[in-house]
């Protein structure tokens, strides 16, 4: 089976063309076969992109980027930002340069695992975590997000209730000061945790 979060350079490739609006601005964005939520802006991003766009940072990671949205569109509202966005997956990548020059916004796109080749610290990290790799590779990016945290710093997810958003807080809060929930819809959670 291939996911999202691995590399496959078997996969077949179809590009497709997504369009859709945040705060009133028209967004193009191409998708392909072996990113998540290749169909369009999936709900969780929606919500999470929404809820940290007046939230300012001078140093943004975009952790498990897919094709881009939230770190070009959280770049697009939030222009002084400098951004960066990773991805484990090949194609991800590929989509999110693309996507990045399609939608005019200058970010700074890395292929890593995880945290594993990075030494920066960031004021925000935001993430859709890939739920489906299971709890304890989630619960890693959290533990390793507060690593690569400045003081102060936030760390900002999206999770369903269904998906363990309620475990998730509670591990979240034996690691850092302060957790809140700051968005809330249709069973989503977007968790605040501050370093």
């Amino acid at each position: 089976m291939n996911h999202y979060y691995t590399n496959n350079s078997t996969l077949d490739s179809k590009e497709k063309d997504i369009y859709f609006k945040i705060k009133e601005k028209s967004f193009h964005f191409i998708t392909d076969y072996g990113v998540f939520s290749r169909s369009g802006l999936d709900f969780g991003s929606r919500l999470l992109i929404e809820s940290v766009l007046n939230i300012k940072a001078n140093h943004v990671l975009d952790l498990g980027c897919g094709y881009g949205p939230i770190g070009i569109i959280y770049k697009y509202f939030n222009n002084e930002a400098n951004v960066t966005m990773l991805d484990i997956n090949n194609r991800a990548i590929e989509l999110s340069i693309k996507n990045a020059k399609l939608n005019r916004q200058e970010v700074k796109v890395l292929n890593n695992n995880g945290f594993s080749d990075i030494d920066s610290t960031y004021n925000l990290i935001i993430t859709n975590p890939p739920i489906r790799t299971g709890k304890k590779l989630i619960y890693h990016l959290f533990l390793e997000s507060y690593n690569h945290l400045v003081t102060n710093g936030r760390l900002i997810f999206v999770i369903n209730k269904k998906h363990g958003a309620l475990s998730a807080i509670k591990y979240c809060e034996e690691i850092y000061n302060n957790v809140n929930i700051i968005n809330k819809k249709s069973g989503f959670y977007v968790i605040e945790c501050i370093k």
